[in-house]
């Protein structure tokens, strides 16, 4: 059956008969979200990568709960130090920063992970949280009708004493790296007729995937306005695995 499915596929590499499901429990992820009696499904694992270094060591997993969102290979290796795919630079004053998507091109329902590098000039600092609403701290803003959750972590920010304001406030100097999620949204493959209660599928193509770093820039004798700067990364959404041919009776 399975040798069978590799062929319909035209899968190249080894796949494992986990009889029993042996394997999957040994790596403690045997998916327990699915009833024993669903027999079409029970016994396959929680959906996950492992990132396995030349040395044959374990360097990261990643596994979700569901199987209609799954992360990216690009996004598991840029939580491990490789570069994002997908970069803009933008640049304002005293600011200049690279917001980066670790692919240029994934499925619906996977997540990519995002990148934000700021690089502020000698003297320039800007604001991180928690903050009063009379400043405005430091924020990155995905926004597309196809865009899922999001988050992005910054580092803490350090206090600082801002002897012209007389207070002390979270700031961030220097270079600034911060790395986040983005997920897109899944759309189920099914007839359009049936996708009613899911929302509008995502058709395969390109897309444009807009947003916006808001910030505060000031210096030891001045404070500017709260800024913000809009940019733009493309995104090709892949078209889903068609099922396989049946192979005649």
């Amino acid at each position: 059956m399975l040798a069978a499915f590799g062929d319909a596929y035209g899968i190249q590499f080894p796949l494992l008969s986990d009889a029993g499901s042996k394997v999957i429990r040994a790596f403690g992820i045997f998916n327990t979200n699915i009833p024993e009696d669903h027999k079409m499904m029970y016994g396959i694992p929680f959906p996950g990568d492992f990132l396995i270094g030349p040395d044959g060591i374990v360097r990261d997993k990643l596994f979700l709960p569901s199987y209609e969102h799954r992360a990216s290979a690009t996004a598991i290796a840029m939580r491990n130090g490789a570069a994002g795919a997908n970069a803009v630079e933008i640049e304002s004053g005293a600011l200049s920063a690279t917001v980066s998507l670790s692919g240029a091109r994934c499925f619906p329902g996977q997540e990519l992970a995002t990148g934000l590098v700021i690089r502020l000039k000698p003297g320039w600092h800007v604001y991180g949280k928690p903050l009063p609403s009379s400043y405005r701290a430091t924020e990155l803003i995905f926004e597309s009708p196809i865009i899922g959750e999001q988050s992005m972590e910054l580092p803490a920010a350090k206090p600082m004493l801002l002897q012209a304001l007389g207070e002390t406030l979270p700031v961030y100097d220097g270079e600034v790296r911060a790395t986040g999620k983005l997920e897109i949204k899944w759309s189920p493959p099914m007839p359009a007729k049936f996708l009613e209660p899911f929302g509008k599928a995502i058709a395969p193509g390109p897309y444009k995937i807009a947003g916006r770093l808001r910030f505060q820039p000031c210096s030891d004798t001045v404070c500017e306005p709260p800024q913000e700067i809009g940019f733009e990364l493309p995104l090709e959404i892949e078209a889903g695995v068609p099922p396989a041919p049946r192979k005649p009776a």
